[in-house]
């Protein structure tokens, strides 16, 4: 019996150690699930995006709304005509296919005129015209059934699940400018009385600029997860993860309307400054 005693004795003791770190434990693999699935969404929402995908219309299982703000509206795409969202912005029922997913994501952070090449900025401040900002709430695109999973209510309050693992997006699709802007100010050149081969110098620079600028965009992809709620609003918990790229190719209004852009990967034009 004493011997049975001491064995129980050394069982029990273990036993706590193991409890113990048993939460520790699980909260790791958790957060290693979580971080390889978001590795693997954005790397394949990157490519999406760089590379002018179409005929995703599966996406429309994952994504539930891409929200487009600026300072004249917010709107919110979503394919769930029964959304309401506090604040009463507008809401736009058109996320019904892969085509205008991609062209959400792809659009552009600051309005660009491609008859110059260049940002169209405010004639006073010289700062952009408009920020555009591109985010939304994506479930996972990969990983066990249980984080795709889908509930029947696509709405804002219902449709992330404690059991289905969700996150927020920020997508930033900016024109490459890979010179300062001293090297290609030709015109305070010729101001300042510098000499004509420097003024040459910047202007040649200039125009190879407003050429990158219009068929070489950067690409910067925010992913950060678990989205949970708190009250009648999510929150995106967690370190977000950033993804960057460079685009090669013009980033074309596909609609001529402005409702989504598309990366024609093969497509360079000569911009007439």
């Amino acid at each position: 019996m004493v011997e049975i005693a001491l064995c129980l004795g050394i069982i029990a003791f273990a036993l706590v150690a193991i409890i113990g770190v048993l939460p520790t434990g699980m909260r790791v693999q958790k957060e290693n699930r979580e971080d390889t699935v978001i590795n693997q969404d954005g790397t394949f929402l990157l490519e999406a995006i760089r590379s002018g995908s179409r005929n995703l219309d599966y996406l429309t299982n994952y994504f539930d709304s891409i929200t487009l703000s600026n300072k004249n509206q917010v709107v919110i795409f979503t394919n769930s005509p029964g959304l309401e969202i506090p604040g009463n912005p507008r809401i736009e029922g058109s996320l019904t296919n892969g085509l205008r997913i991609v062209g959400l994501l792809t659009f552009p952070k600051y309005p660009f005129n491609p008859l110059t090449g260049r940002i169209m900025v405010h004639p006073a401040t010289g700062n952009p015209a408009s920020t555009n900002i591109i985010s939304g709430y994506i479930r996972a695109l990969s990983g066990s059934a249980m984080d795709k999973s889908r509930p029947a209510d696509r709405t804002t309050r219902e449709a992330i699940r404690d059991f289905a693992f969700a996150y927020q997006f920020h997508s930033e699709v900016i024109p490459l400018s890979p010179y300062p802007r001293e090297f290609t100010n030709y015109v305070q050149a010729i101001n300042a009385g510098l000499p004509p081969d420097e003024v040459a110098t910047r202007s040649n620079l200039w125009l190879m600029a407003c050429n990158q600028a219009f068929n070489f965009s950067e690409l910067r992809l925010t992913l950060q997860g678990p989205v949970i709620r708190r009250g009648q609003t999510l929150e995106a918990v967690g370190t977000p993860k950033t993804f960057r790229t460079i685009i090669t190719g013009t980033v074309s209004n596909y609609l001529n309307n402005f409702s989504g852009f598309f990366v024609q990967p093969s497509t360079f034009v000569q911009v007439a400054p």
